[in-house]
């Protein structure tokens, strides 16, 4: 599938039974942002810091799960923005913190050894700058990954644990406090003929989305750890949500085949009762001619935020009642809106190959809406028409859309591989900032032409 398509509801992968077992409107169902996209703010301030500070990756709010909805998770953005400001505002005073990852955040944290910082998105420069300068000398930090290193290497001698690592979530010292821990356990027979795949000293029991890793928190002590060990109850608590999406299935099943819905599943910090809570206010919600007009890829339940993340894909609260999930889910585009944007993207697509400017544009291929997909290549048309000698700088080939309003889309565009290569648009600004946003990533460019 090449880059540029727009997803249709069959490309959609069909994960309800792993699940269930483990123009056109485009301006006025997407007005333009009042103020500056802090999208494109950051994107700009990430590849100064890059390139000035050597910070390779800056993420927003990664650890974070409450957003609420689309308004909420904007807001957090030009939180993150406001961080980032003051990160820069304090590297201008220590130029030689030696971090290369940064993540705003809301609480000081140095984590994942001595390049990494979690920093609050409301912290004073002072204080910032102050907690730069607070950090061990080359020779302590030789000494501390030393120890780490001769306790882990003291546990590998007595468990058979293919990956042991600690989460990003914990400082160094809480890290190193779960390994040498963990190194006090003694095996019996049993445990020494055990394997596991993953260990992680975190800072919770929940296992996350994976069931092979197991979850030690790093404050527990010797018999716990132990008791963890021995009871693996990763795999359990994974048996348990399984039971949960089959009870799920027999009660709603025929819900979900009505909508072509191919999948459906639940955030796993999610009990199994409220994960059940939440298909049955959508079962209800779907028995409305409302969504029953809507095309469906995933609906994910969670425990804070509600929103439309696409065409196809959208989350929503577990406790949200029916009536409510018609309301929020009723501004879904219908199935031939859908069509009718998805047959203009593609026109779009053709006119613009080739184009005088030398680059390609492409459509985020998740979670963007075709309509703001549309709109990303129309503000495009209109740029190539007014910046005909338009060249871009280093070695960047492509412009892609992007829904701005998305932090995990954000932290994407921020950290992506083919960073270098892409210019990462806000899709959602309005045309005047989108052209002054592309005119930044170019060489000496002439007036544009009127």
């Amino acid at each position: 599938m090449k880059a540029t398509r727009i997803p249709r509801a069959t490309q959609t992968p069909s994960l309800l039974a792993v699940a269930l077992l483990g123009a056109f409107f485009f301006t006025t169902a997407f007005p333009a942002q009042a103020e500056e996209s802090a999208f494109n703010r950051l994107v700009l301030q990430k590849r100064f810091l890059e390139k000035t500070h050597g910070i390779a990756r800056l993420e927003c709010f990664p650890f974070m799960e409450k957003f609420g909805d689309r308004e909420g998770e904007t807001r957090r953005i030009h939180e993150c923005l406001k961080g980032v400001f003051t990160l820069t505002a304090a590297l201008k005073e220590v130029p030689d913190a030696d971090l290369n990852r940064v993540a705003i955040s809301t609480r000081f944290l140095r984590t994942g050894g001595f390049h990494t910082l979690l920093i609050p998105w409301d912290a004073e420069v002072v204080y910032v700058a102050r907690i730069l300068r607070e950090r061990l000398s080359p020779a302590d930090q030789q000494a501390f990954l030393g120890k780490v290193a001769a306790v882990k290497s003291a546990i590998h001698g007595k468990l058979f644990i293919r990956e042991l690592y600690c989460s990003l979530t914990i400082t160094n010292e809480q890290c190193l406090r779960g390994y040498e821990t963990l190194a006090k356990v003694e095996p019996d027979p049993a445990l020494r003929r055990k394997m596991w795949a993953e260990v992680t000293i975190t800072d919770s029991d929940t296992a996350k989305e994976n069931p092979e890793i197991l979850p030690l928190r790093y404050d527990a002590d010797v018999e716990r750890m132990t008791r963890q060990l021995r009871a693996d109850t990763t795999w359990n608590e994974w048996e348990i949500q399984k039971k949960a999406y089959e009870t799920i299935q027999e009660r709603f099943g025929d819900t979900f085949k009505k909508l072509q819905l191919p999948t459906f599943y639940c955030d796993v910090s999610l009990s199994p009762q409220e994960c059940i809570q939440g298909a049955e206010n959508f079962h209800k919600a779907a028995q409305t001619e409302v969504l029953q007009s809507k095309t469906w890829g995933r609906v994910r339940v969670t425990r804070y935020n509600t929103r439309i993340q696409s065409d196809y894909n959208a989350m929503f609260r577990y406790d949200l009642s029916p009536d409510e999930i018609v309301k929020v889910f009723s501004a879904k585009p219908e199935k031939r809106e859908i069509e009718k944007a998805v047959t203009r993207a593609e026109k779009l697509e053709g006119l613009i190959k080739n184009n005088a400017t030398g680059l390609r544009a492409v459509c985020d291929l998740v979670d963007l809406a075709s309509a703001l997909c549309v709109q990303g290549f129309e503000h495009f048309i209109d740029f190539v028409r007014a910046h005909p000698d338009f060249r871009p700088a280093g070695t960047a080939t492509d412009v892609m859309f992007v829904d701005g309003t998305q932090v995990s889309r954000l932290n994407f565009a921020l950290n992506s591989n083919s960073r270098a290569h892409y210019i990462y648009v806000d899709v959602r600004s309005p045309y005047p900032e989108f052209e002054a946003h592309l005119l930044k990533f170019g060489k000496d460019s002439p007036a544009p032409v009127r």
